[in-house]
């Protein structure tokens, strides 16, 4: 377990990690065009917070929150990340720009804060990287192209990993995207499209050809055993925190809930014309839009990070109330310093920090 502290001036702040769901869990729903808006807590429909095709969105993939809080969707049918208002919804623009996309899919943020995206072009089919910040493009990470690339992943040593739907497995390359090989053992999957190091250091992969989420041993990529089954076709997966598992059927149109070690505690959402589900995470948004001077804190917060747990990096989001020098630093449980993101001065108002999980 790691502890955040902030710190303020002479004054600080100790915050745990809060155990019950925050905020709303944001669905994309592929074959609306639109990411809908469900209560974090009960599941209950609250609306399309991106209305269909706003901002030309087409075939929506993956919903992720940026830096400054505003979300982050990807298209199979746009050129470019979309960037819409956190509070509104409302379409921003462009958020990459460089770069133009071929049928982007996935999108991760790496352990060097860089975006991963996912092609699945006639032309383009490496994974791309972008500035998290910017949204300016960096390159294309790995030197093969993939079939159907999807879901992102990296070990402790830095190698990353690629769920390839069209070939059927998880590809392997190191730190500087040099093509290592396939990693998972042949013919254990149909459709890989999620996947993420968990339990044990053993590589988790969601299949929506099966309907499953697979272990496989992350040493070897050597099949362990079915973790999750019974599902029709599975895509898309967030750790919500309450720590539990959300995973889409993008067949059934339900978010489906698990616990940490994967029994099924029931659907959690399957309201609001919900069709093709790909993607899910948790933030928050008032729905309504604030002025600077409401939206100013009136003391120190800080926030839960996201992703909890790491995939691989997380964001640790904090407000200010005003200016001043900030310390922000990791902890773990035995209070022994992890590391220091950030000691300098910070304007009032929120702010955010990637880390990716390392010392």
């Amino acid at each position: 377990m790691l502890l955040a502290a902030l710190c303020m001036m002479a004054a600080s702040v100790n915050v745990l990690q809060a155990q019950a769901p925050q905020g709303d869990l944001f669905v994309s729903s592929r074959n609306t065009n639109s990411v809908k808006r469900y209560d974090g807590q009960t599941g209950a429909y609250l609306g399309d917070f991106v209305k269909p095709n706003a901002g030309g969105l087409n075939a929506t993939q993956e919903v992720l929150f940026g830096l400054d809080g505003h979300l982050l969707v990807s298209g199979r049918g746009n050129r470019h990340i979309l960037k819409f208002d956190r509070y509104t919804g409302n379409f921003l623009g462009n958020f990459t720009s460089g770069y133009d996309l071929d049928n982007p899919t996935k999108m991760t943020l790496g352990p060097d804060s860089l975006l991963y995206i996912s092609q699945w072009g006639q032309i383009k089919r490496k994974v791309a990287r972008f500035n998290f910040s910017t949204g300016v493009f960096v390159d294309e990470f790995t030197e093969t192209d993939l079939n159907q690339g999807s879901g992102h992943a990296w070990d402790a040593a830095g190698n990353f990993y690629v769920a390839s739907f069209g070939s059927a497995d998880v590809r392997k390359f190191d730190a500087n995207g040099k093509f290592l090989g396939v990693f998972t053992e042949t013919g254990r999957l149909r459709g890989a499209v999620n996947l993420w190091f968990g339990e044990g250091g053993h590589l988790f992969v969601v299949d929506w050809t099966l309907g499953s989420v697979l272990r496989f041993d992350g040493q070897t990529g050597r099949f362990k055993s079915n973790f999750i089954t019974g599902m029709q076709n599975t895509e898309g997966f967030v750790f919500g925190p309450d720590s539990s598992l959300y995973l889409c059927d993008w067949s059934r149109n339900t978010i489906n809930r698990y616990d940490r070690s994967g029994r099924v505690l029931g659907i959690f959402a399957n309201s609001g014309d919900m069709r093709a589900p790909n993607s899910v995470t948790f933030g928050s948004s008032s729905g309504t839009v604030v002025s600077e001077r409401e939206s100013m804190p009136q003391g120190f917060a800080l926030q839960q990070n996201y992703p909890n747990p790491f995939n691989p990096g997380t964001i640790i989001r904090f407000q200010l109330p005003s200016h001043g020098r900030v310390s922000l630093t990791i902890y773990n449980i035995s209070g022994q310093l992890v590391r220091t993101l950030l000691d300098s001065s910070a304007s009032a108002g929120a702010h955010a920090v990637a880390w990716d999980g390392r010392d």
